[in-house]
């Protein structure tokens, strides 16, 4: 099972083998199966998600790096279709993806190394490419991933957080928190292994964050940025080393027609009941 998107209420999740791509709500366990986009070539995809309210509409946005290619394309649940947006030559290496309301932004970089990165931004309501957002100042020899925390924009590193106060605007980038490298485990490739989940409720001083150990185990802890100490965190329903990452989503008991309930008796297995809309 493989989360590729989330957006207020629902969740863009890959049962491969079992159930296959669905729109499924969390909350009630109903699910709307939808096709898999059709595949270009082997490679790299990264997942948008949101509601059209014009048009009364969710639509996915699945683009598609291969190294001198990047194609884009757009599913839409009233018309039960991918429909191609575009396909254009360069010479990129895709790297990790957020989305911030309607915009999905991807960091790309014009070599493996690293070198000459950027922060790529793609409209999902307009449908088209928009201006890059601005980096700050980062040792280009570190690698980096996004994050989402209340809202905002994250860069994390190696071994610190940036938050982008202001969005679009460079000056607004600042380090929310500098983690000793002895502190969290980061593997051999010094790849950031910590993910801001959201702070803790009436406080921006405790971060929940996501970590990765050598054992590939995660485990949840609350950071608190004034007096940087590490606690581990007890969450409802997570079991401790678990394998999976936790996704902000909404509750909610509105559901899409014609969905079906998903009732999972066995991880490999799965039950699907038609339900009436």
């Amino acid at each position: 099972m493989s989360i590729l998107a989330s957006c207020e209420f629902f969740l863009l999740v890959d049962f491969s083998g079992i159930v296959g791509l669905v729109l499924l709500n969390s909350s009630t366990g109903r699910y709307y199966k939808i096709p898999y986009p059709p595949s270009y070539r082997s490679g790299t995809e990264y997942y948008g998600m949101y509601l059209d309210d014009a048009n009364n509409d969710y639509k996915v946005v699945r683009i598609q790096n291969v190294i001198t290619n990047m194609e884009v394309m757009v599913y839409s649940l009233r018309t039960n279709k991918w429909r191609l947006i575009e396909r254009t030559v360069e010479k990129c290496y895709a790297w990790c993806s957020v989305v911030i309301g309607h915009l999905l932004h991807i960091v790309f970089a014009l070599t493996y190394t690293k070198s000459k990165r950027r922060i790529g931004c793609f409209d999902m309501l307009a449908e088209k490419w928009t201006t890059d957002v601005p980096m700050p100042e980062i040792n280009v020899n570190k690698s980096i991933k996004l994050g989402v925390l209340d809202g905002l924009l994250c860069i994390i590193t190696v071994d610190s957080t940036w938050v982008m106060k202001e969005y679009g605007v460079k000056d607004s980038w600042f380090i929310l928190m500098n983690i000793p490298y002895d502190d969290i485990y980061y593997d051999i490739w010094e790849w950031p292994n910590i993910t801001p989940i959201a702070f803790r409720k009436g406080s921006q001083d405790e971060v929940l964050l996501c970590s990765r150990y050598r054992n590939s185990k995660l485990e949840y802890i609350w950071y608190n940025v004034r007096e940087k100490k590490a606690t581990k965190a007890t969450l409802n329903g997570v079991l401790p080393n678990t394998t999976y990452y936790g996704y902000i989503c909404k509750g909610s008991l509105v559901d899409f027609p014609g969905g079906r309930n998903m009732k999972l008796h066995h991880p490999k297995q799965a039950e699907e009941t038609t339900t009436s809309s």
